[in-house]
């Protein structure tokens, strides 16, 4: 069975990877050379790190809120090397990821999750809210994993949060915090990662930020990312060749963000992100093995390797995700209104071999 993209989603992907070429060579003739001069502290004296979230809505410090929080900052991040929601379940207890494979994921806070289900079910509501900034993202099943680079913050909220962020947050809360445009600065980030897997493929990502002022009195951020997973799966097919490394895919994507402050009480940022993950196949592995079945066929078993599947056909995944959203703030002294808009547009095309 052959997985087909229609015409509009290969010009979308097509563009992504042009404008990243194009936004790498552009970020990598601007970005200033420069030589970072270490303090060596005095005999004595110690650094203390004040983190600060807005997981009540407003900002404060991660001592400050009477409820349990796991904050990882950008630094954190990048010191890691974490690049998706399974990177921070690793590092926050009990917050725990199903994995099938990018894009692939079922959260589960403290023990609590949807439950077993075999697709997104309408009627399956998520008991783990996923946000980006404001705007709701999450899924029962399925949850969108968004690249990690050029996020200020991830926080995890253990417990129900279901005053602030709604039902869909019975057990918690993730929130995805985005480094916002910052007005008056002219800045640019990148970075560039080779990965190899023994008896595997070979990965490796691109990923450019820049912030561009547009006058006085608004800024552009851009942030573009490809990542390419090397795959370590090797399938058996009906005639019992082996196609290698299956679990291949790749990551694109791209988020612009345009911050404008018209007075000094209103700020308005519209931003749209656009993400297309496609994977050849499904890191799992066949717990019960048709092909040493003594019921379905009289010639010996077949006994499947380490990391061995057996398949008839091409399990390909495809998840396209678009968001749209719009942010309006208004300050009246110390008070502050916030308008959030949001539209989410997400289309997932997965076939698997159901074959007994």
């Amino acid at each position: 069975m052959q997985n087909s993209l229609n015409p509009w989603q290969w010009t979308i992907g097509t563009a992504l990877r042009l404008a990243l070429a194009v936004i790498l060579v552009v970020t990598a003739l601007t970005l200033p050379a420069a030589a970072q001069e270490t303090e060596e502290p005095e005999e004595g004296e110690t650094f203390e790190e004040e983190i600060t979230v807005t997981s009540r809505k407003r900002e404060e410090t991660v001592q400050d809120v009477p409820f349990s929080v796991a904050a990882q900052t950008e630094e954190n991040l990048r010191a890691r090397g974490a690049e998706s929601i399974e990177d921070i379940s690793a590092n926050v207890a009990g917050f725990n990821v199903q994995n099938l494979g990018p894009g692939q994921s079922q959260v589960a806070m403290r023990g609590i999750s949807s439950g077993q289900i075999v697709r997104d079910q309408p009627g399956v509501k998520e008991q783990v809210g996923i946000y980006l900034d404001e705007s709701v993202i999450s899924l029962s099943l399925f949850t969108p994993d968004l690249d990690l680079f050029d996020m200020n913050r991830v926080e995890v909220l253990r417990g129900p949060q279901g005053t602030l962020f709604g039902s869909g947050s019975l057990s918690g809360t993730v929130r995805y915090i985005t480094n916002q445009p910052e007005i008056g600065v002219s800045d640019s980030v990148g970075e560039f990662s080779l990965s190899t897997i023994t008896d595997g493929g070979v990965g490796g990502s691109v990923k450019v930020a820049t912030n561009v002022p547009l006058g006085d009195t608004s800024a552009l951020r851009l942030t573009a990312y490809y990542t390419s997973y090397g795959g370590f799966m090797d399938a058996l097919q009906p005639d019992f060749s082996v196609d290698e490394d299956v679990n291949t895919g790749d990551r694109t994507g791209i988020r612009l963000a345009i911050r404008a402050e018209p007075n000094e009480n209103l700020t308005i940022t519209p931003r749209i992100i656009y993400q297309e993950l496609d994977m050849d196949g499904w890191n799992r592995i066949d717990v019960f093995n048709i092909l040493a079945n003594p019921f379905t066929t009289s010639r010996p078993p077949v006994t499947l390797g380490e990391r061995q599947l057996f398949t008839q056909f091409e399990e390909d995944t495809t998840d396209d995700f678009l968001l749209a959203d719009l942010n309006i703030e208004y300050s009246f002294g110390d008070k502050v209104f916030t308008s959030i808009t949001s539209i989410t547009d997400r289309d997932i095309t997965v076939i698997r071999d159901a074959t007994a």
